[in-house]
């Protein structure tokens, strides 16, 4: 590959990060070791993963060859078998059976493996009845063909999806490395005007303070058993809310006595004190994740949060903050557009303008720390995790470790190891750290931030509706509802297919919700839905369930390790026996009947002076 005709070719290698660059890497290292370093290795590294991995040669004086190899699951992160699907390409990725081959079989020829060799899900009975053969099913062939389909398959999707970039957007896919970067390069280059500039955090200090205000959305069980349910979901809700007033450039720090909460516009440290209402209103974080209860506590949320809190009967004092001028229609002609595109278009064009339109808002909430990869010694890696945030690092030769960490020293950590702060800096440098760290310059954690509250907000007001027209809710993720009541009942206007209604995923027979992002859904033509974090929802079943809520008892279920080896240059995956705990849900106080079952829940009550999540009833010591 690295010669004249590919020179600054750019390769691109579906879910590289995960597996081929871990072998390639290792090869190249190995080589390097024997041949003074004939390889030059450069790589881009995001969240303990390879973005892209470029790999020059010396040919002559001041010349080189150079090639780029990119992972293009950053450009479409979801499965290169799904894609193929959603761009309607020609070539189908194919089946495998990768749980037959070993060391010792790989000029097996002979009966085709059985079904259980393949992957659960991706092959059908009659699937498999097609590709049977008796007698010569021959692994090395079948192995070859399925890799030339993979070629094919991740060709054909990146030709569309770049054809569909340049003719409807006008980028090209090789500009940018993550689709996020690319939505923000078309929001920049045709959407974003000069009375509606963005306010580019770039100050640690103002960074930190807006980023104790920025939450995630409310996964939470509300009820954990029930039956004739419906189960909602918001059309594109981050892009709908973000058609509300932003952050604009003009920022000014307050503090005082009187603030007042209805003039201000942005991010506020305040005290709160709730009024015990069945859903709490403002997010806190604690080691529990992200909880909504009651209580009396402080913190740092956005000025239209707190303004929803108080107009609820929420009592707020705001002690301080950074108040930002209101800019109108900030990103309404980009969400209006997309939103269009995507439902008039389909194939390449609808998967392409689905991901513009989903992946613009969360870039800006980027840490603005570039972190940096690089390869170390043993003695230096040892320092950098004592003084240091860590992203990961690998073993890549027994003195060789490739490390991703945030450049600043961390007082905390190094307060952990005993080492003395001040004396750490002092010998780090002599110039102000902060000031030469690389940072981004294109995010803007103020509009992530204001974004997921204005979410926050709708579903709650959405939820608040349901309770007053007499309904219940059972179970809510980040943009989804499962409630007893239809919404068409509360307000025709709510269902529809336009940005920002509600469309009705499933009609719910039965439903049991053992805690967030784990539960099954019996639907109403038998078919079974089973969501679960952590472990794969085909090692459960409908009767799993029933036994940890009915039963109260823990069940056994399969969890996938993947495991990283760059020294050694493999990547394992296996599989391993867990058991699902059924009182893992914490985030909500359980309320029992008389026969001690769970049927219920109510907000935790929560301190955060004293620093303590206190139960609600005195009798039940399970939260303190």
């Amino acid at each position: 590959m690295l010669i004249p005709k590919y020179h600054n070719y750019n390769f691109y290698v579906h879910n590289l990060g995960e597996f081929d660059v871990i072998f390639i890497h290792k090869i190249l290292k190995e080589f390097n070791l024997i041949n003074n370093n004939y390889y030059i290795l450069k790589s881009i590294y995001r969240d303990g993963g390879m973005l892209k991995l470029s790999i020059s040669i010396k040919i002559s004086g001041s010349k080189y060859l150079k090639i780029n190899l990119i992972d293009s699951i950053n450009l479409l992160n979801i499965g290169l078998d799904k894609l193929a699907k959603d761009f309607q390409v020609k070539t189908l990725k194919g089946v495998f059976p990768y749980k037959f081959v070993t060391k010792d079989n790989l000029n097996y020829v002979g009966r085709t493996p059985d079904i259980k060799y393949y992957n659960k899900g991706k092959i059908s009975i009659e699937e498999y009845k097609e590709i049977y053969s008796k007698d010569n099913w021959d692994l090395r062939k079948e192995s070859l063909i399925y890799l030339e389909k993979d070629l094919i398959c991740l060709l054909e999707v990146l030709d569309k999806f770049n054809k569909s970039l340049f003719i409807q957007h006008g980028i090209q896919m090789t500009e940018c490395l993550t689709i996020s970067r690319i939505a923000l390069m078309k929001f920049l280059k045709y959407y974003l005007v000069e009375e509606k500039k963005l306010p580019l955090i770039n100050k640690l200090q103002h960074f930190n303070f807006i980023n104790f205000g920025y939450y995630g959305g409310i996964t939470e069980v509300y009820i954990p058993y029930g039956q004739n349910l419906y189960y909602y979901d918001v059309n594109s809700l981050y892009p709908y809310v973000a058609l509300n007033a932003m952050p604009g450039t003009n920022c000014s720090y307050i503090e005082g006595e009187d603030l007042d909460l209805d003039k201000l516009f942005g991010f506020f440290h305040a005290e709160v004190k709730t009024n015990n209402l069945y859903l709490g209103l403002l997010p806190i974080k604690t080691p529990l994740g992200l909880i909504f209860p009651n209580g009396e506590f402080e913190g740092v949320w956005t000025s239209e949060e707190l303004k929803f809190a108080k107009e609820k009967g929420y009592k707020i004092k705001i002690l301080k903050g950074y108040n930002f001028n209101k800019v109108e229609s900030t990103f309404t002609k980009y969400v209006k557009e997309l939103y269009e595109l995507k439902s008039s278009t389909k194939g390449a064009e609808k998967a392409t303008n689905k991901s513009l339109l989903n992946n613009l808002l969360g870039r800006f909430g980027m840490n603005i720390i570039k972190p940096i990869t690089k390869t170390v010694t043993k003695e230096k890696l040892d320092f950098i995790l004592s003084t240091r945030k860590v992203k990961s690092f690998h073993e890549i030769t027994k003195n060789d470790f490739l490390v991703t960490y945030l450049p600043l020293i961390d007082e905390q950590i190094c307060s952990e190891h005993g080492l003395d702060y001040i004396k750490v800096l002092s010998k780090e440098s002599n110039y102000n750290i902060e000031k030469n760290i690389d940072m981004f310059k294109d995010v803007s954690i103020a509009i992530s931030a204001m974004v997921t509250s204005y979410a926050r907000i709708f579903m709650n007001k959405i939820k608040l509706e349901i309770l007053k027209s007499g309904g219940k809710i059972f179970y809510s993720d980040t943009d989804s509802i499962v409630t007893d009541i239809d919404l068409n009942n509360i307000n025709s206007k709510l269902v529809g297919k336009e940005l920002g209604q509600f469309k009705l995923e499933y009609l719910i027979k039965e439903a049991y919700f053992v805690s967030n992002k784990t539960y099954c859904l019996l639907l109403n033509e038998d078919k079974t839905i089973i969501k679960t974090k952590g472990v794969l929802s085909n090692s459960l079943t409908l009767e799993d369930f029933k036994t940890m809520y009915f039963l109260s008892k823990n069940v056994s279920g399969t969890k996938r390790y993947t495991t990283k080896n760059y020294m050694k240059g493999f990547v394992s995956i296996e599989e391993k026996e867990i058991f699902l705990n059924h009182d893992v849900y914490k985030k909500r106080e359980k309320i029992f009947n008389k026969e001690n079952h769970w049927i219920e829940t109510k907000p935790l009550l929560y301190n955060n002076i004293i620093k303590s999540i206190i139960p609600l009833n005195p009798l039940n010591n399970k939260w303190k």
